[in-house]
């Protein structure tokens, strides 16, 4: 851990700098050790020798700022991964040792600076990093010191999944994953795996509520779907829980969502309103499989005869309300009735067999996934590790399928692992560069469209039909496994710098000063723990709603020492923690996966038309740009309140303060 490697430092400079300065005549004594030295050892504590020993100075990190266009064009390929770039253009001109037989290195002296100690090895089972490589240390921390340096040891490309119930077995301690929204993307409607938990997630299946126990469809909850537009995106119908007949809608069709007392599966009706006649009409199919419930949104996996894969349906949103005038943050929202509706003739047809989740979706949630096209009925389908406690068989092979995020995601393939009985052939994301470590969540947590042989979609896969694998450099990642290099401009709002979609934390993250600074690395798992158990949201370390600021005092105790100071010469307003935390300014919920909610309303909502201009929202989705974009942003700034970026001060913000000057004016 980061906090363990500085006390240690700051011990062994208790112990060593003191000793020896001044004799007992009170003279000088004899001139300061100025060497540095240590043995590199892999995670098993065995010795990595060929390995070089780099301190890069923490002056050369780039400046040149990373910017959404820069990601876009490749420009910011050369500075975009801090340490391994800057190795790769100088790294023969920087103070560096190799390792010997027993993987001790030695530097006659330490240049004065600070430096990153930074390592690369040879051959392909240790990744470049260590465990001293993400906070830069002064030269007379580093002097006569003899230390212990970690580089992660990884599988080779022969390795395969063992599936999470195996890593368990030996690694019980980490079972607290289960709860975690990770573990939380597919589910069985109303059933838990034995790899899955409630604990941090009880309202998972709140929305299976609507879902009212029946015989026949009619006594379930209809969804109304009306007012057709083909010109929009996924949600060409509006919806709603009632009929909207009454006040000019025109009733497309129904969905019925019912649990068949029967069989107790969960079933949608498929009613069609404006062509009762279609042969189609009143079709039943039943729900297998829940995507979400964690993260503010649900939707529906449903089977289709003749069909081996799933199909996507409705989006319930956890945080939606009917009464909202934005059809986008309504309960429900449409999502692809278009993949079954034919608008030349009004009736309900079978979805193409491109539209279905193995090919589309299931990838950046299930452990091991890979592709497959099936010959028989045209489908790209999928699987993943076979796991006796696993959700779903997905493949039809009879075994149960891993269908979400586990341990083998972010360590890799483990049954080298399993068969070294140690702790080699296994990744250690804390050991790794801190760009390698933030690409083991930017894998998925971006926007691309992948280099897959059987789909063009978000799915970080190789012409070769493999998975972008956990532990590669964002150089390989970009040239392997994608066809684009990062989010769209309309798929950030309109100053291009934060994000509008959800999953574009990656690039969002790289555009931040806690990405590259001359001080310390930050990657994700700084502030989140991916094994869960810390009882806050997200997995985060600690509360970010606490006043004395325990998620970011670690870094930024500077500022939050005086709250009062930082925010009056920052923003000229004197606030204390107890009336803003950091989050509040610094990580605005600016991208949108499920309904969002209210933010600065500027009269009574009615639900009308007239609500665009007096209602800012709030998204769900928390920028992780780490800056304050103000009430002067182009996306704020004379913008329609109702399409305005969320920022402060439409929220937090605007709760004390005029926000008249945001008002949008024709």
């Amino acid at each position: 851990m980061r906090l363990s490697r500085i006390l240690t430092v700051l011990l062994l400079l208790a112990v060593v700098l003191p000793a020896g300065c001044f004799n007992s005549s009170g003279s000088t004594a004899a001139a300061v050790k100025a060497w540095f030295k240590g043995q590199v050892v892999g995670t098993a504590g065995e010795a990595v020798p060929g390995a070089t020993v780099y301190l890069v100075p923490a002056s050369s990190v780039s400046t040149t700022p990373i910017t959404a266009a820069s990601i876009r064009s490749g420009a910011s390929e050369g500075y975009d991964e801090p340490l391994e770039d800057l190795v790769a253009a100088s790294g023969a001109g920087f103070t560096q040792a190799v390792t010997g037989a027993n993987g001790r290195f030695h530097f006659n002296t330490v240049p004065d600076g600070s430096y990153f100690v930074y390592i690369e090895a040879v051959g392909t089972e240790y990744l470049p990093g260590g465990s001293w490589c993400r906070d830069s240390v002064n030269a007379t921390g580093l002097r006569a010191q003899d230390v212990t340096l970690t580089l992660s040891s990884s599988p080779s490309a022969a390795a395969t999944f063992v599936g999470m119930s195996t890593c368990l077995g030996c690694h019980a301690e980490y079972a607290t994953e289960k709860g975690l929204a990770h573990r939380l993307g597919f589910t069985v409607p109303g059933q838990l795996s034995n790899l899955q938990t409630l604990d941090e997630h009880p309202e998972l299946f709140d929305g299976l509520g609507a879902f009212t126990d029946a015989a026949v469809y009619t006594g379930g909850t209809p969804v109304y779907h009306y007012d057709l537009d083909t010109g929009r995106g996924f949600d060409k119908f509006k919806t709603s829980l009632t009929d909207p007949s009454g006040t000019g809608g025109t009733v497309y069709a129904i969905l019925w969502l019912w649990k068949d007392t029967g069989s107790g599966t969960h079933k949608i009706t498929f009613e069609n309103v404006i062509t009762p006649a279609d042969p189609l009409n009143l079709m039943e199919r039943e729900v297998k499989l829940l995507y979400g419930g964690a993260v503010y949104k649900q939707r529906y996996m449903i089977e289709w005869p003749g069909r081996n894969a799933l199909y996507p349906v409705l989006q319930f949103q956890s945080a939606g309300n009917d009464a909202r005038y934005d059809r986008t943050r309504k309960e429900y929202r449409d999502y692809h009735l278009d993949f079954y509706w034919n608008s030349a003739t009004d009736t309900f047809k079978a979805p193409d067999v491109s539209k279905n989740i193995s090919r589309n979706c299931i990838g950046c949630h299930a452990t091991g996934f890979t592709q497959s096209l099936d010959g028989g009925t045209g489908e790209v389908v999928c699987d993943s590790v076979e796991d006796v406690n696993g959700e779903y068989d997905i493949d039809g092979d009879g075994l149960l399928n891993d269908m979400n995020i586990g341990c083998e995601t972010c360590h890799g393939a483990g049954s080298e692992h399993v068969a070294a009985l140690e702790a080699r052939f296994i990744i250690t994301p804390e050991n790794l560069s801190p760009s390698r470590a933030v690409m083991t969540c930017q894998r998925c947590h971006d926007r691309l469209v992948g280099a897959g042989p059987l789909a063009a979609n978000d799915h970080p896969m190789s012409a070769a039909g493999v998975f972008a694998p956990a532990g590669i450099s964002r150089a390989e990642y970009l040239a392997t496994y994608t066809t684009t290099k990062g989010p769209t401009t309309g798929q950030n709002w309109q100053d291009d710098i934060h994000a509008k979609s959800h999953h574009q934390q990656g690039p969002d993250f790289l555009k931040s000063l806690h990405y590259r600074n001359p001080d310390e690395l930050v990657t994700c798992d700084d502030c989140h723990d991916m094994h869960g158990g810390t009882g806050y949201r997200r997995a985060l370390i600690a509360d970010p709603d606490d006043s004395s600021q325990p998620l970011c005092q670690t870094c930024h105790e500077p500022y939050l020492g005086d709250m009062v100071a930082h925010t009056e010469e920052m923003t000229g307003q004197a606030h204390g923690a107890a009336v803003v935390s950091c989050v509040h300014c610094h990580m605005p919920k600016t991208a949108k996966t499920g309904s969002g909610t209210y933010g600065l309303l500027l009269g009574a909502p009615t639900g009308t038309s007239t609500d665009p201009g007096i209602t800012y929202f709030e998204n769900d989705i928390t920028s992780h740009v780490f800056d304050v974009p103000s009430k002067t942003n182009v996306g704020v700034a004379g913008v329609l309140p109702g399409s305005a970026m969320p920022i402060p001060y439409t929220d937090n913000c605007g709760t004390c303060h005029d926000a008249g000057s945001l008002q949008y004016s024709e």
